[in-house]
């Protein structure tokens, strides 16, 4: 699914609901702090190369060649990069 809408509140919201979609870990309800580090929420190098995949597919990011290191260390970081990515472009 491709999205144009980068928005940093849809972007957010979008990328928890990702991350329910690949953490199998996660009680549902539970609610995940957007600043909270991957690691500090217990998320596996699995989950979340998944996740990254998803996000890269969806928003048009090449993990490879467009990021710093730290960049996927919690969701707000992956919807910083977003946002400036899209923005950049749309410039």
């Amino acid at each position: 699914m491709v999205t144009e809408n980068t928005d940093s509140v849809y972007v957010l919201a979008r990328l928890d609901s990702l991350l329910r979609e690949v953490w199998d870990q996660l009680p549902a309800g539970v609610p995940v702090q957007s600043d909270a580090s991957f690691l500090s929420l217990g998320v596996d190098s699995l989950t979340l190369v998944l996740l990254l995949d998803k996000v890269g597919s969806e928003f048009h990011i090449d993990w490879e060649t467009e990021t710093s290191p730290g960049a996927a260390s919690s969701l707000r970081s992956i919807s910083d990069l977003v946002v400036r990515r899209h923005s950049d472009n749309a410039a």
